[in-house]
């Protein structure tokens, strides 16, 4: 047990920022993990909250108070099983420690069990709140015993077991019975086209079910046989114990519970110590490439301006890896599809009829929250993406490069941010063009969208590499990892949140509190942005180039 304690803390400790970072950073991360925290976390958290309540409190007086809480736990633990592949995938076959740990006298369910539970931890967090939340808004609504928090708290802890117990078990099997799977892109381009499809085919369901307004949502979730949320009990039984541990049969559900749970964890033990050593010998890293001549290479080299080169450079490292395609590229696809959702998911209240209505009639209140709307969008999808605030951590190990080469380091910073711009800003004006079209906006309105667009996406776009160059993670084994082990992501994407909406908030009460026009509130807004864009851009040319003229690596 002492082994494996001080394997799982290790494991844990290299996602971590090294010793001599964390006392050198400690203010900055203490400031950026607040600001994260209230930009972020807790907004969600609250906003879970009070949709458990709402529907837990209409549903209690009939009888099925439950169900809310647990359709939403099932679905959190779907997207946990479909977002965990990936994750246990990587952890447990494709990271830089599996050489170094397979030679040492462990036994696999010591390898893997701390594999296991470093990743449970270290990709729960945000699971770990959004639960102990819907937990929060179940409980207040409901009215149940106090002894019940203390229920909560343990299933906030234990709920994501099982699903990534689940992801253990099939990753194991699929490594022992395909040959294909030999290094992480194959993984990579194999969840990225499930992820893909599995939208997809929930975007299709929903349009074809007729919505579900709130009056729909509660008569499906109402019936006590609920047959979506038997077939989720069937699938992950654990959840239907815990919640019915809160209300009745506390002791007897919390055995179960934990029986449950115990039986998973067994099993995935068994199948670790049938399977694990059999399966990951012989695997790669990185997929293998082909080594052409140096002749040949060099029949095809064309002489090219620095900066054309570089961004070049930057476009084939963002499409050729599978980690930074599936998690940088494919969100700027896939968020309309979620746009869609929100339209279909209207039902028969139609809410976006009366707004489309204002659009096509000028009404200066809808065409100013559509400005924001859009603004908004670009910031959250050039923040979320991660192509700025990944910039330099990307490099990893070949940083150097960016010391050594005839450029000057603001001229790769513009190009990186160009990246960035043409990314985000190409896929917001692509969808503002169409909503112009089905709209009916008008190019003078259909302009203004797209340059309100590109400046805010420019903005987050500076601020993001101004953030990672303060501390960028260049120690990383694999791509996915100097993803999602990078907390400078996370925090630009919460002080992008913050800022945008006190941008948004403060234009809207402008135009509400004062005499202000629409025009007017306009014009405030885009000198507003463009001097935020001038900040990030100073930031970047005086700080940046600085931080990374002091990183030696």
């Amino acid at each position: 047990m002492s082994i494996f304690l001080k394997l799982t803390m290790a494991l844990i400790k290299t996602v971590e920022p090294g010793s001599e970072e964390k006392k050198y950073k400690k203010i900055f991360y203490r400031i950026m993990g607040f600001i994260a925290v209230f930009g972020i976390m807790l907004p969600m958290a609250f906003l879970v909250g009070v949709i458990i309540y709402t529907l837990t409190a209409p549903l209690a007086e009939i009888g099925s108070g439950t169900n809310a809480v647990e359709l939403f736990l099932h679905l959190v633990s779907v997207f946990s099983f479909v977002f965990g592949i990936n994750v246990i995938f990587t952890v447990f076959y494709f990271s830089g420690d599996i050489e170094n740990l397979l030679p040492l006298p462990l036994s696999p369910y010591q390898i893997i069990g701390s594999k296991f539970t470093a990743a449970l931890i270290s990709e729960s967090i945000m699971e770990f709140i959004v639960i102990l939340a819907a937990f929060a808004g179940y409980i207040i609504a409901a009215g149940v015993p106090f002894y019940s928090w203390i229920i909560a708290l343990f299933g906030m802890l234990t709920l994501p077991v099982i699903p990534l117990v689940y992801c253990g078990i099939i990753c194991m099997l699929l490594m022992l019975i395909t040959g294909f799977i030999k290094n992480k892109d194959t993984v990579n381009k194999i969840t990225g086209v499930m992820t893909f499809a599995a939208v997809i085919i929930i975007a299709f369901l929903i349009s074809g079910s007729g919505g579900f307004d709130t009056e729909h949502l509660l008569s499906a979730i109402s019936d006590p046989n609920n047959s979506i949320i038997n077939t989720m009990n069937f699938i992950f039984p654990h959840i239907g114990l815990i919640v019915d541990a809160m209300v009745g049969n506390t002791f007897i559900n919390i055995l179960f519970y934990i029986a449950v749970n115990a039986a998973a964890i067994a099993l995935f033990m068994l199948t670790a110590r049938l399977v694990y050593f059999r399966t990951v010998t012989g695997i790669n890293g990185a997929r293998q490439t082909k080594h052409k001549s140096f002749s040949s290479v060099s029949e095809k080299i064309k002489r090219r301006s620095a900066p054309v080169s570089y961004l070049k450079k930057e476009f084939k490292l963002l499409f050729r890896t599978p980690a930074y395609f599936s998690n940088c590229i494919i969100i700027n696809l896939i968020w309309p599809v979620f746009l869609y959702l929100i339209y279909l998911l209207q039902g028969k209240t139609n809410f976006l009829d009366s707004f489309i209505y204002n659009i096509h009639n000028g009404d200066e209140e809808t065409v100013l929250v559509f400005l924001l709307g859009v603004s908004a969008v670009s910031v959250l999808i050039t923040a979320a993406n991660s192509i700025a605030s990944s910039a330099l951590t990307r490099e990893g190990k070949h940083f150097a490069f960016i010391k050594y080469i005839p450029m000057s380091y603001m001229a790769q910073l513009n190009v990186k941010a160009l990246v960035s711009i043409i990314i985000s800003g190409a896929g917001m004006i692509l969808y503002v063009a169409a909503a112009a079209i089905y709209l009916n906006l008008g190019i003078k309105l259909t302009l203004c969208c797209c340059l309100l667009s590109l400046l805010s996406v420019s903005f987050v776009s500076y601020f993001g590499i101004f953030m990672d160059s303060v501390n960028p993670k260049l120690i990383w084994d694999d791509e996915l990892n100097a993803l999602r082990g990078n907390y400078n992501i996370f925090f630009n994407m919460a002080i992008a949140i913050l800022l945008e909406a006190a941008t948004c908030a403060g234009a809207y009460l402008l135009f509400k509190f004062t005499n202000f026009g629409a025009l007017m509130i306009i014009i405030i807004l885009f000198i507003f942005i463009m001097l935020l864009n001038a900040l990030s851009y100073l930031l970047c040319s005086i700080k940046a180039t600085k931080n990374i003229d002091s990183l030696s690596f």
